[in-house]
């Protein structure tokens, strides 16, 4: 994974064969980032893990085949004292349909770009499903 550009937006590029979400959350963890709002991501993923809610549990979709990331989006929030990765997807496949969900876990393909939003305040997921809530530093 490599940092093309810094400061408030930066542009991520993952490379073949790393981990996402978990790269990021790596990167997040390196760099102390407690709150961002992932804005956008291009490039392509295979061996996908996408899901979806459905109130008790996620009914899961297993992807093998290198899919175009057709849209990605999502945010960064503290959980457990570690970066957790909320991030949503659509994936293009080679029959030109289409599947997403949250995604739980993929490996890059060719390249995963993305625009990350720091957040001036971290922002901290409780243990059980619910809206975060800012981080408190005192």
């Amino acid at each position: 994974m490599r940092v093309l550009t810094g400061g408030r937006f930066p542009l991520l590029r993952f490379d073949r064969g790393d981990a996402f979400p978990a790269g990021l959350e790596d990167w997040c963890a390196e760099q102390k980032v407690e709150g961002a709002a992932i804005v956008c991501g291009v490039g392509m993923l295979d061996h996908v893990d996408l899901g979806v809610y459905h109130g008790a549990a996620y009914e899961h979709l297993l992807v093998e085949e290198a899919c175009e990331v057709l849209s990605l989006q999502g945010n960064v929030s503290m959980r457990d004292g570690k970066p957790f990765a909320h991030v949503h997807a659509s994936l293009g496949r080679h029959d030109f349909s289409a599947c997403g969900g949250h995604l739980f876990s993929g490996t890059v393909s060719v390249t995963l770009e993305l625009v990350l939003c720091m957040l001036d305040s971290g922002l901290v997921r409780p243990p059980a499903e619910g809206a975060f809530r800012p981080l408190d530093r005192a």
